[in-house]
């Protein structure tokens, strides 16, 4: 009987291991898709430089402060995606480790890979985050 249950405990941590893989998977999707929003901001940043360069009149003030002010709007959207991330991550690496260390069903070795793997993902996507940012 114990073989039963010992059986349907492994079987649900292989499950719940997947779905913490899946939600690291997701996480490396979001990081890199922080990525590509600052380096676009960064682009668009520069651009919008060039082209307001030799600002002479009250009205092309404006617009590039209206520029600048969209700009800055997506900076506040990133900032909250990066807070948003900043409060997942700990609760997520939490679980894995929860989940990976369980004593009643420990996971095989080729979803420990696959665990691996995606921790390893994501700390490359949170690498280039952290070299873009500075």
């Amino acid at each position: 009987m114990s073989s039963l249950k010992q059986f349907k405990a492994t079987e649900k941590n292989a499950a719940h291991l997947q779905a913490v893989v899946q939600d690291l998977n997701t996480l490396v999707k979001d990081i890199d898709r922080c990525e590509k929003t600052i380096n676009d901001l960064k682009t668009d940043l520069e651009t919008l430089n060039v082209r307001h360069k030799d600002r002479k009149t009250t009205r092309e003030d404006i617009a590039y402060l209206e520029d600048l002010l969209k700009c800055a709007n997506k900076k506040l959207t990133w900032e909250k995606h990066i807070a948003s991330l900043q409060k997942r991550t700990p609760a997520l690496l939490e679980e894995v480790v929860k989940v990976v260390n369980d004593p009643n069903a420990a996971p095989d070795p080729e979803v420990r890979a696959n665990v691996l793997q995606s921790l390893h993902a994501v700390q490359g996507a949170m690498e280039r985050l952290q070299n873009v940012k500075s």
